[in-house]
């Protein structure tokens, strides 16, 4: 990378997260003069659904800093702050095998994804004083996290939300060929793809980005999943072709930056192709009760099957669920997803980000500022089923097992 990821009258700096005077040897050796940088110092990492919750060694990532810093190199913490890919934001790679990154990107770092200081900050705070002033201003910790409780009272399945005559979701298009959703103008999130097909068969596709959920009159068939390097399934019979499409994440490294996503066609059934299809862009950006439900109210519903119950048991997906939960100031919050199989949350409208059994995170992180003093506002959704539909806040975040 340092041979033919520059140019010669530019200054180089490299990224590492370990073996410092190794790497900065390594530099020097490509640039004999001019001063050292690290322009990413990987104090941590990233997390793919279905893997370990990413960790480094604070004492091993101290002396790392320390012996940069040592050797009169400048360095740009990555990350000193974790973060969040809230809504679909989050990237993915792809060496082979796709691996989208999960919600949190927490990243292991000195401050954490809701801003609180971890072991590490105060080892790099140490470190870095020897070498420069430090502030005398000290972050302090906050308390646990409140745990407001929740309850769901009411859901309506996609099928019916997106029937609807005025759905607020978004408006079906035909087309005489399998679109990309790229070609749409839909450049993230979720679609489904609607065909009829006169008989059984096996359905094939060229590729699939990122996961298909396939139904034949509004019953489940089956998944077809890229990380699987899925791309056939057999259907039963003939019928109303249904295929929920989530693009699970954009590859940011790599050969296959800027492809696109959605089916990639040619559709084939027993290798004929599938030439009329009706697609519909799922507006999932945001989303609030009165967006499905017409109302706020749970006795009032738009969608033809709503159900408003004083508590629902479980949740059937593809479906969206909703409820309602009060507060008396904001603050951070860190809601469960234990339990749940595989979507999206929102509260008071804004997408908090994707959730997933694989794991290796079961909590979302709720920011105060999206929170607001008196009632606020819950929707799910669900493309699998979420065993129990009960909400849980806890006092602060799991972001999984790590590999050790």
């Amino acid at each position: 990378m340092l041979s033919d990821g520059s140019l010669p009258e530019l200054h180089k700096t490299a990224s590492f997260g370990s073996r410092s005077v190794e790497r900065l040897a390594k530099l020097r050796e490509h640039q004999p003069t001019g001063p050292l940088m690290c322009a990413e110092f990987w104090n941590g990492w990233f997390d793919h659904w279905g893997a370990h919750h990413h960790t480094t060694s604070v004492e091993q990532s101290a002396a790392d800093l320390d012996e940069l810093l040592a050797a009169g190199a400048s360095v740009n913490l990555y990350m000193l702050h974790g973060g969040t890919n809230f809504g679909f934001t989050n990237g993915a790679n792809d060496k082979g095998v796709y691996q989208a990154t999960v919600t949190s990107y927490d990243y292991d770092a000195p401050l954490s994804e809701s801003g609180e200081p971890t072991e590490k900050f105060w080892a790099f705070r140490d470190v870095i004083a020897k070498y420069a002033p430090v502030p005398a201003e000290k972050p302090e910790a906050s308390a646990p996290a409140p745990t407001p409780s929740v309850s769901l009272d009411r859901v309506v399945s996609l099928r019916s939300a997106v029937q609807a005559s005025s759905s607020a979701l978004g408006a079906w298009s035909p087309f005489g060929h399998l679109p990309a959703l790229d070609e749409l103008g839909h450049y993230r999130g979720f679609a489904v793809y609607k065909a009829a097909v006169g008989s059984g068969g096996v359905l094939s596709f060229a590729e699939v980005r990122d996961r298909a959920q396939v139904f034949l009159d509004g019953a489940p068939v089956g998944v077809l999943s890229r990380d699987h390097h899925d791309s056939a399934i057999v259907l039963p019979t003939g019928g109303v072709l249904e295929i929920l499409v989530e693009d699970q994440g954009r590859v940011n490294y790599g050969e296959r930056i800027g492809e696109h996503k959605g089916l990639i066609g040619p559709a084939l059934l027993d290798g004929v192709e599938i030439t009329e299809w009706e697609v519909l862009p799922l507006a999932l950006d945001s989303l609030t009760i009165e967006v499905l439900f017409g109302t706020t109210e749970p006795e009032e519903h738009g969608a033809a099957d709503a159900t408003a119950a004083s508590h629902l048991s479980s949740i059937a997906g593809p479906a969206f669920a909703a409820g309602t939960f009060t507060i008396d100031a904001p603050a951070d919050l860190f809601l469960s997803t234990a339990g749940w199989g595989k979507g999206n949350v929102y509260v008071n409208g804004f997408n908090l980000g994707r959730y997933w059994s694989r794991g290796p995170q079961t909590t979302l992180y709720v920011p105060a500022p999206i929170l607001r003093v008196g009632v606020n506002e819950i929707v799910i959704f669900e493309t699998l089923t979420a065993a129990s539909a009960r909400i849980s806040f806890v006092p602060s975040a799991n972001l999984g097992h790590t590999d050790f």
